[in-house]
C-alpha cells in the first residue's frame, strides 16, 4: 500500500508523540481517534527504519594508549551491545579492520 512522504512523517511524529505520552499503543490511538491496526503498521514501519539506520552507523574506536609493550599486551574491544572481544596477543590494524567490517 503505497503512502506519501508526508503521511510517513505524520505517521512516525505520532508514533514519537505515543512514546513520550507513557500510554499503552491502544491508548494513546483511542485518545487520538486512530485506528489500532493503521498505528500498529506504522509502529512497524518505523522499528524496521529504525533498525536500518542503526545497522549502517559507525561506531568511534577509542584507542586508549597503554603502559605496556605491545609485545605482552592483550587488546580488549568493547562493542556498544556490551559485549568484549579480548585477543591475548597483538593483533595488526588490517586484520582488526577485517574483523569489524
Amino acid at each position: 500500500m503505497p503512502y506519501d512522504k508526508q503521511t510517513q512523517e505524520d505517521m512516525f511524529s505520532k508514533i514519537a508523540l505515543w512514546k513520550e505520552s507513557g500510554l499503552s499503543q491502544k491508548a494513546y490511538c483511542q485518545q487520538n481517534n486512530i485506528r489500532y491496526y493503521v498505528f500498529h503498521y506504522w509502529y512497524k514501519r518505523y522499528r524496521d527504519q529504525q533498525s536500518a539506520v542503526k545497522e549502517n552507523t559507525f561506531v568511534p574506536l577509542n584507542v586508549k594508549p597503554s603502559t605496556v609493550s605491545l609485545s605482552s599486551s592483550a587488546i580488549e574491544i568493547l562493542l556498544p551491545d556490551g559485549k568484549r572481544i579480548l585477543f591475548h596477543q597483538p593483533v595488526g590494524p588490517d586484520y582488526l579492520k577485517a574483523l569489524i567490517s
